[in-house]
């Protein structure tokens, strides 16, 4: 006969199937967290070029393990690399 596992994955798994086979797809409304968890906050990279340079008066450079880097104190966006 059937064993009680082998039922409860056939109740379990039956709603899944019948939503994969509908013949018009249901969109499920997008689920928007109030507050973002520290791994899923955002943060601007660096540019990475062949030449860098300054484009404000509050960037400046620095060299660290053999490349150029650019910072800026005002605007995040002034951020390169060099290589």
């Amino acid at each position: 006969m059937f064993s009680l596992t082998s039922i409860l994955r056939r109740q379990a798994i039956a709603p899944v199937a019948r939503n994969l086979f509908r013949a018009t797809p249901v969109v499920a409304s997008p689920i928007i967290p109030t507050v973002a968890p520290a791994s899923l906050t955002l943060f601007r990279g660096f540019k990475v070029r062949t030449s860098v340079k300054k484009f404000c008066k509050d960037c400046y450079m620095v060299r660290r393990r053999g490349r150029v880097y650019v910072y800026c104190k005002s605007n995040g966006k002034h951020k390169q690399r060099q290589g």
